[in-house]
């Protein structure tokens, strides 16, 4: 039986680590060639197929998943910082939702990762409600008796929903619920990077607010230009494009500018 355990644990570090060389061989061929437009799409293309082979491991990974989480974190971080591939070339952050998908749905306790996937996902991708759909699974496995910090991940679900998706109604059950964690991390005797108690008073003042019948044009207005501003690449544009219709606006160019403008 150990003979068998640890030859499966083998073979999962073998996988990640044929991964791993699969990764990093076409970044050192960039490097000594130069970057073009045709690698990097290519590169990406591979990315993405990397992504859901990982997606296709075993659901517990073979006791791995922590693992499996973290270089997919590193894998991402690559991603991101690469500002020549996802604005110079326009190939954008469409890969971020598959990213996450792996990270939270491997490790949902990495709570510093909530907090990139709304960065990236919401204000880089312009898919907000993937966000939140990954929001959603991710605290499924949170305790806040356990993770004290945890109530950051439902006010960053809740800042998605109101400034993105103008969902008050999710706002508002998202707030309430970070603020009852926030109570219960501020009782745990744990010194934490925030204050709960602060927080926790936020996050009532939000959700209280937010039960009379307020109109969130403006700040979903706001929100989608800052997301036109990073976006890059056509897809994302067309995203914009789509939530800006539903808000009765369009995104007009002149002069090479892009603005936001009634329909």
């Amino acid at each position: 039986m150990r003979f068998r355990k640890l030859a499966i644990n083998l073979g999962v570090i073998a996988i990640l680590g044929a991964i791993t060389l699969s990764l990093q061989f076409p970044k050192l061929n960039q490097r000594l060639s130069g970057q073009t437009i045709e690698e990097t799409r290519k590169a990406v293309r591979d990315e993405e197929a990397r992504l859901k082979l990982i997606q296709q491991l075993p659901p517990r990974g073979l006791g791995f998943n922590n693992m499996i989480a973290n270089f997919v974190f590193l894998q991402f971080l690559q991603y991101f910082g690469d500002d020549v591939a996802r604005n110079d070339f326009q190939t954008g952050y469409s890969l971020s939702p598959l990213y996450f998908d792996n990270i939270i749905g491997r490790d949902p306790r990495f709570l510093s990762s909530y907090i990139y996937m709304s960065a990236s996902l919401s204000m880089f991708a312009g898919v907000p409600s993937k966000a939140i759909d990954i929001y959603s699974k991710g605290l499924k496995s949170l305790d806040p008796y356990r993770q004290p910090s945890a109530y950051t991940a439902w006010r960053y679900k809740a800042t998605d929903q109101l400034l993105f998706l103008g969902d008050a109604k999710g706002a508002r059950e998202s707030y309430f619920k970070a603020a009852e964690w926030a109570d219960i991390a501020s009782l745990s005797g744990k010194k934490l990077v925030e204050d709960p108690k602060l927080s926790a008073e936020l996050s009532r003042q939000s959700a209280k607010w937010l039960e009379e019948e307020q109109d969130l044009t403006n700040a979903q207005i706001g929100a989608w230009s800052l997301v036109l501003q990073n976006a890059s690449d056509k897809k994302t544009v067309q995203i914009i494009a789509q939530e800006l219709d539903k808000l009765g606006l369009k995104i007009e160019i002149k002069d090479g500018a892009q603005t936001i403008v009634p329909k």
